[in-house]
């Protein structure tokens, strides 16, 4: 059957623009300074959807700028949709122009958007007895799927650290539809018409968002047959919902149904898949300076591009033939081995397609098979289920090479791939290279470093669309990744190198890979019965909380739904003075701390969420995640954080409060096995420390050389405490002070904090500068380093880059600035802790003892030892913690030990 390609052109622009910037990543330009990012996004799109699908029918479909039928029948249709980014409306000329280049036809029209087309053709197609796929992602494009004809393709971006993991490409039938929204095609525009979109303006049905609106429609066969049958909807906020919102939901149901019918003739001719013009697209792409595309479209040879600048995403290595081949005998992987001893690096990877999916190294299972690359694109998938004499004849060569110290190796995300091992019985000594960590450090600002993202941007390749016959995909995929990471290695090194970065990436993150696994593996025992308890108790507070807040506002309303609570705020002509992007009243916990100083149901809502937020996230999932060994197995993620801090998942410890009640309650689950206790070692103001050695203020750097409370001296100094009970207000205020200022807090955020006038705000930020001025020059003179490098480094080297530090905008500029005076400071908290981590590991391993490191949270250590090893243990915690760097003033760790988390503190 043929097949008739739409692209909604307009949405794939907006993914391409803003996916990069949701993942803090400097946007491409060219030397003229032209924005090309989405541009560059959407090609690759292009490219790929062409080469895997090979359509016989192509088009791309676009919005106009023209105001619609839908605008002449309610007035609000899109009215809060932010203005199109300067920066994305430069853009859309070359969009179209890629289109051109592609000899892909566009198509609009004036007062019809582009789903209008798309549902018009899809009919056209379907009816000539050909296949539609509309290319899209947009949930009210499955409307259109009804006909088992038309079908959605969805281009999912791939996310290693993603749970759940999701295809590449989606096919949306029918079927598709209904497991996924619930409903089938039939009924998206109900589901839409009750629960709204806020993208384009569906108001929707007050008060019954997505869930109300699924079970209302399979409840009642549909939105029109539930408003007629409301007075038998037994939840009376739907119920009310319904009976007052008539008009609105109808305008809802009519703003949701595409447009099947727009006045626009397909002509089939013009929409035949042709080759690309590649002289159109030789000229657009090298003045967009897109150099591997220059070179596809031209048979240009070396020197060309000598003259184009680099950019993320460009090339650093030739091209190289890749070859890959499945090893299932002894005599094979002898041959192989021989050959990784000539090879300066290898690769290697594991199949670990048999695994759940969990994060952490404990959870890992036994691999299918490994993968071994030689670094010239060679490389080789040792199968492990099909090993001739059974997979105990490959277990002990393959750890003869990866337990060898003398043998470098790279990998791609190296705990993972040996946490795999270890179930084979294989612990491979340190890699040489962990090239998403590398990457990492060459470009904190992202929050992951795919394989395919390393390929393209460090070799100039993809990885491969289609796989060889002979090979299975698994085999075929474990052995590219060994390879990839083989060959980006070398180029990974040499631009750290070159940034001299060699020094964070070898002595501190690289040791961190075994450290953090060891920490995985060990875990963390925790009382499941206590927090069981501890669950209904809570319960029982949110059901007293709730009958408060509902006598307040006078009705009840949903307590989680800032949009309802927005609405119990009008009601009761509570002012916040704040709306949200799409015009609601806003309720974020600033505007609710705010208002809690005059509305008791403010505060209640700010208990309300915090107490609702400790139960699902700790209370009642906590026991969820216990393992068969009684202990909790997290997962601790190095490559995350700009800054170098470490961040927790599964769960996430660094968010449990340790002052209220209820955050120390979940802190005293946390328990030791039967004879043991756990040892807490905290840094004592380690960020104030470091802000005193790098700024050399003369004030703070003597306050914290004579062993002073720096919170009580600037209590006296700046706010001029006297007597004891003077000194103990002022010393709260002065420590919320002195740590707004590591992160260039201003007026407005330190009088919220405080809660004092924005003019007293500044009258004690002009006095604290006044008091300690080398941290005033040090944050006059930080942003202007940023501005001139583009990044600012740590005490050790860590970069991170600031793009934005010179954008018109004064909102993006203020917030780059507040970062990179941060930066120096947290980024060399993290590389202490980190060092700490290492050489207290080494400490404890040295001196033979059982006292095992089992968590991180900022900048405390948490540690689980034998009651015998205790007094021993601690002693060697704080002396390697406190020796971990050598600043103007001493590092201070204070150690404790209890029967749980909370009493160690």
């Amino acid at each position: 059957m043929k097949r008739v390609f739409l692209i909604d052109a307009m949405s794939h622009v907006y993914r391409a623009f803003f996916a990069p910037m949701g993942m803090k990543q400097e946007p491409l330009r060219n030397s003229k300074g032209q924005v090309t990012q989405a541009v560059f996004v959407f090609t690759n799109m292009l490219r790929k959807l062409l080469n895997d699908e090979r359509p016989d029918y192509i088009a791309a479909v676009w919005d106009t700028f023209a105001p619609t039928f839908r605008h002449d029948s309610f007035e609000d249709y899109k009215a809060n949709r932010e203005a199109m980014p300067d920066d994305l409306v430069s853009q859309l000329p070359y969009i179209e122009r890629v289109c051109e280049a592609f000899s892909i036809p566009v198509v609009k029209l004036d007062g019809y958007e582009a789903d209008d087309i798309i549902g018009t053709f899809s009919r056209q197609i379907a009816a000539k007895g050909m296949k539609c796929v509309i290319v899209s992602n947009d949930k009210d494009l499955c409307q259109l799927v009804r006909d088992p004809n038309v079908v959605a393709m969805r281009q999912n971006a791939q996310n290693l650290r993603r749970k759940v993991p999701v295809p590449p490409i989606e096919w949306c039938d029918e079927a598709w539809v209904e497991k996924k929204f619930g409903v089938p095609p039939s009924k998206i525009i109900d589901l839409l018409g009750l629960m709204g979109d806020s993208v384009d303006n569906i108001p929707g049905a007050p008060g019954i968002g997505e869930k109300g609106a699924l079970k209302l429609v399979l409840d009642f066969g549909g939105a029109r047959e539930a408003m007629d049958r409301a007075d038998e909807v037994t939840h009376k906020t739907y119920r009310e919902s319904l009976q007052n919102n008539r008009k609105l939901i109808e305008q809802s149901l009519e703003l949701a149904t595409i447009h099947c019918e727009v006045p626009l003739e397909m002509d089939l001719n013009a929409l035949v898949h042709r080759a690309p013009d590649r002289e159109k697209a030789y000229e657009l792409f090298r003045e967009l300076e897109f150099k591997s595309l220059v070179k596809e479209f031209s048979d240009a040879s070396a020197g060309l591009f000598d003259s184009l600048p680099t950019h993320t995403g460009e090339a650093a290595e030739k091209r190289i033939e890749t070859a890959y081949s499945v090893v299932t005998n002894g005599a094979e992987l002898d041959r192989v081995i021989r050959r990784l001893f000539e090879s300066d690096e290898f690769g290697y990877s594991v199949n670990d397609s048999n695994s759940d999916g969990r994060s952490s190294t404990y959870d890992k299972l036994a691999p299918l098979g490994v993968g071994i690359a030689l670094g010239n694109g060679e490389a080789f998938y040792v199968d492990l289920e099909n090993f001739e004499g059974g997979s105990s004849k490959a277990i002990g060569p393959l750890r003869d090479i990866l337990t060898n110290k003398f043998l470098d190796k790279a990998a791609y995300d190296a705990k993972s791939i040996n946490g795999a091992l270890l179930k084979l019985g294989i612990e491979p000594t340190a890699v040489t290279d962990d090239v998403m960590v590398a990457a990492y450090l060459l470009d904190p600002g992202r929050t992951n470093y795919p394989i395919d993202f390393l390929a393209q941007a460090y070799l100039d390749s993809d990885i491969a669309h289609t796989i060889p016959e002979g090979i299975d995909e698994a085999a075929f995929r474990t052995a590219e990744l060994a390879d990839i990471a083989a060959r980006v290695a070398p180029v990974l090194r040499q631009k750290l190198r070159s940034n001299d970065q060699e020094n964070v990436y070898a002595g501190i993150e690289l040791p961190m890979i075994d450290v953090l696994a060891d920490i995985e593996l060990v875990g963390m025992k925790v009382d499941g019965e206590a927090l069981v308890s501890f669950s209904a108790d809570i319960k029982e507070q949110l059901e007293a909380l709730s009958k408060r807040l509902f006598e307040l506002a006078g009705r009840e309303f949903n307590i989680g739904s800032p949009k309802q609570v927005g609405e119990v705020f009008a009601e009761l002509n509570i002012e916040t003075g704040k709306k949200t992007a799409t015009g609601q009243i806003s309720t974020s916990h600033d505007v609710l701390v705010e208002l809690a100083q005059t509305y008791e149901i403010a505060q209640l809502i700010i208990d309300y969420r915090e107490m609702d937020k400790l139960r699902a996230t700790y209370a009642e999932a906590l026991p969820k995640l216990i393992r068969e060994d009684g202990r909790i197995h997290g997962c601790l993620n190095q490559t995350v954080a700009a800054t170098g801090r470490l961040s927790s998942t599964d769960p996430n410890l660094q968010n449990i409060p340790v002052r209220t009640a209820l955050g120390q309650e979940i802190r005293r689950s946390f328990i030791p096995e039967k004879g043991k206790k756990l040892i807490s070692a905290d840094y004592s103001q380690l960020e104030l420390r470091i802000l005193a050695h790098i700024t050399k203020d003369a004030v703070m750097t003597k306050a914290f050389q004579d062993g002073e409370d720096i919170h009580a001296n600037t209590a006296r100094l700046v706010f001029g405490a006297t007597d004891e009970k003077d000194l103990k207000e002022k010393r709260r205020l002065a420590k919320i002070v002195n740590f707004g200022i590591a992160y260039a807090v201003e007026a407005f955020g330190l009088s919220t904090r405080v809660g004092i006038s924005r003019a007293e705000a500044r009258k004690v930020i002009d006095d604290y500068f006044a008091t300690y001025k080398g941290i005033r020059k040090y944050m006059d003179e930080i942003p202007q380093e940023a501005k001139k490098n583009g990044f600012v480094t740590s005490l050790f080297g860590r970069r991170r880059y600031f793009p934005s530090i010179n954008d018109r905008n004064f909102t993006v500029r203020a917030r780059q600035e507040r970062e990179a005076i941060n930066m120096p400071i947290q980024g060399t908290a993290s590389d202490i802790v980190k060092i700490a981590m290492i050489r207290v590991e080494k400490a404890l391993r040295d001196e033979g003892l059982d006292t095992k490191m089992i968590m991180q949270v900022h900048d405390e250590l948490l540690f689980e030892a034998p009651e015998s090893e205790v007094e021993h243990a601690s002693a060697i915690i704080k002396r390697e913690m406190e020796a971990a760097a050598e600043l103007d003033v001493p590092l201070i760790v204070e150690v404790g030990v209890g029967d749980n988390w909370m009493d160690a503190k």
